[in-house]
């Protein structure tokens, strides 16, 4: 304390010796170390008070300027406190002191300083204050999210919710001067670099994950406006690096998809902003009009910026969705008008010369994760959009590229369309939409393609024929064959020999009458080329095969189908017996559900 040299001299000493734990790049996964740094306890007596008043003292000098040798030795206190940190067991008490403050307050000035020199386009090296700033940040990042939650995650690794519940030490209190430093960062953020503001967004996302306590704090109305404010600016880029401004978007994103994953699991009482306000304002950008933009602004190469952000948004939907709790997440999104905003976006974006086909495939996939597993979602849909509207904006986008055909595939077995076999039919009505679609196709390869793989889901077993043959699709074939002319003769034997096997399922009159009719030419001694093939697919509808099986039946396979018979009042005797057939047919295996825990049909 009386000697300021040498405490330096000790601080140097310190730093240097466990400098392996200054890990301030938000970018790398912590670097795992066997040693870890002493505890308080071992420490010099009252050391912790000394670095208090220094720290104190670097406070009030700021308002007049740091000499070089007193920035250096804030930025000297600063690692000391990230190393400490470093061994978790002292977070909590580090947390409690007003070291954090001081480091807010100091950092606050070291931004507005950084942004007024920028303003002023001064040329001076700013090294120093950036360095401050930076290991500033991750201090608090060390105190509130010790165990590095945030950088796993955006390093791609999804910690379970035992693993987090089996980390022993928790973050410290979130200091309530965070949120206030937080929005003033991004006043007039322009001018600051875009590296500084990845940093700030870094600091946000771990404060989110490190702990739920914290994240309820952080998230409130400012933060938000500061987030969705980032967002919108990311489609300016200025002569900002746009490797950064793409980062900046996509933390940006990810930041947003963790607080929506921790509002999930949190009472109403507890959140100072909402779910459905946050989707709100997320699908307002998404769908902003860019016709109200200056002319400058509005070049091709600011319409790729501002596609590219829509296709991140659009892609942030399906992450947001990959929780645990996505039936109630999907209702807010349902409430949020999510079908209405993805629909709008499609038919805006024909003002845009390039990149559509990139867009309707992010939105394809955005409308497949609000459906996905929820029968209600996709009755929503079905009322207030249809497919038959959606059919009409897609085809109005010109023709789809074989991504966008996949991607409708993906949409009805609600996985990968190429695992054919293992996963069956979720949703039929993408199938009816390609098989409608087929004769507007002008390449034959993707004719042939997209009929091939129909013939092939929609006869895997009796369920996917079932379902095929309860949507009407007999009648959609039949309509896509009348268009004869525009088909290529091998797709149209597909779609043959799938209405051969859809009708040997079942078949009604007014079907096969359209069926025969479509066999009619104008010229009455010239045979029709579906001939031979509707004939044999005839043939395939009334030869038997297989095992003799009821053709009228009960379909058990929804995992909450049953059949539900009145109460017996008056038993007819002391006992009696019930008998019936069943068809166990052979099952697709749906990868979620494999596990221990594996349910089971019973009869009781």
């Amino acid at each position: 304390q009386k000697d300021p040299d040498y405490l330096k001299l000790w601080l140097d000493s310190f730093v240097s010796s466990y400098e392996q734990f200054l890990d301030v790049d938000f970018e790398k996964l912590p670097t795992r170390v066997d040693d870890v740094p002493p505890g308080i306890s071992l420490l010099p007596d009252n050391i912790l008070q000394v670095l208090r008043l220094q720290l104190l003292q670097c406070v009030q000098k700021m308002s007049d300027g740091l000499e070089e040798q007193q920035q250096a030795l804030s930025l000297l206190l600063v690692k000391f406190f990230i190393i400490l940190c470093r061994n978790l067991a002292n977070v909590e008490e580090i947390g409690m002191c007003s070291y954090i403050n001081h480091v807010i307050t100091m950092t606050t000035l070291y931004i507005q300083q950084l942004k007024s020199k920028t303003k002023e386009k001064e040329v001076a090296d700013q090294t120093p204050i950036e360095e401050f700033v930076r290991h500033a940040l991750a201090f608090c990042e060390s105190l509130y999210d010790p165990y590095r939650n945030w950088r796993q995650r955006i390093a791609g690794r999804f910690l379970s919710t035992v693993e987090k519940s089996r980390q022993k030490y928790k973050p410290a209190s979130l200091t309530v001067e965070f949120v206030p430093f937080f929005y003033q960062c991004f006043q007039e953020s322009e001018h600051l670099k875009e590296s500084l503001k990845c940093c700030l967004l870094h600091l946000f996302g771990a404060i989110v994950a490190g702990g739920q306590r914290n994240a309820l704090q952080a998230v409130s109305p400012a933060t938000m406006e500061v987030l969705m404010r980032v967002l919108a600016d990311c489609d300016n880029w200025d002569d900002g690096n746009p490797e950064e401004v793409s980062r900046k978007a996509e933390l940006t994103l990810k930041c947003l998809t963790e607080v929506v994953h921790i509002l999930l699991t949190s009472s109403s009482d507890q959140r100072q902003v909402e779910t459905s306000t946050i989707l709100e304002n997320y699908f307002k950008l998404l769908n902003s009009d860019h016709s109200a933009l200056p002319n400058p602004r509005r070049c091709r190469q600011w319409e790729s910026r501002f596609i590219a952000l829509q296709i991140q948004m659009l892609n942030t939907i399906t992450a947001m969705l990959d929780c645990t709790d996505r039936p109630v997440l999907q209702a807010i999104f349902l409430n949020s008008n999510c079908f209405e905003h993805l629909i709008r976006l499609l038919q805006n974006c024909k003002v845009f010369q390039g990149h559509l086909d990139r867009l309707a495939v992010s939105t394809i996939q955005a409308l497949t994760a609000v459906m996905h597993k929820s029968p209600a979602a996709k009755e929503v849909f079905k009322e207030r959009i249809g497919y038959a509207h959606i059919y009409e904006v897609l085809k109005s986008l010109g023709q789809p590229s074989r991504e966008l055909l996949e991607e409708l595939m993906n949409m009805a077995v609600e996985g990968d369309h190429m695992a054919v076999g293992i996963l069956g039919i979720s949703n039929v009505q993408p199938l009816l939409l390609l098989i409608q679609w087929l004769p507007e196709l002008e390449s034959h390869d993707l004719q042939i393609f997209i009929s091939n793989w129909l013939r092939r889901i929609c006869c895997i077993n009796r369920q996917s024929r079932a379902t095929c043959v309860n949507a009407n699709m007999v009648i959609r074939i039949i309509e896509t064959l009348n268009s004869h002319s525009a088909l290529h003769c091998t797709c149209a034997e597909n779609l043959i020999a799938l209405l051969g096997s859809l009708g040997s399922q079942s078949m009604g009159s007014e079907e096969l009458l359209q069926l025969i009719r479509l066999l009619r030419t104008e010229e009455p001694k010239r045979a029709h080329p579906y001939v031979v093939p509707v004939m044999r697919a005839i043939l395939a509808m009334a030869r038997k095969q297989g095992m003799a099986s009821a053709l009228q039946y009960f379909n058990l396979y929804h995992s909450m189908a049953g059949i539900a018979v009145p109460s017996i009042h008056k038993w007819p005797g002391s006992a009696f017996s019930f008998n019936a057939w069943l068809c166990l047919d052979q099952d697709r295996v749906d990868p979620s559900t494999t596990s221990k825990s594996g349910k089971r049909k019973q009869l009781y």
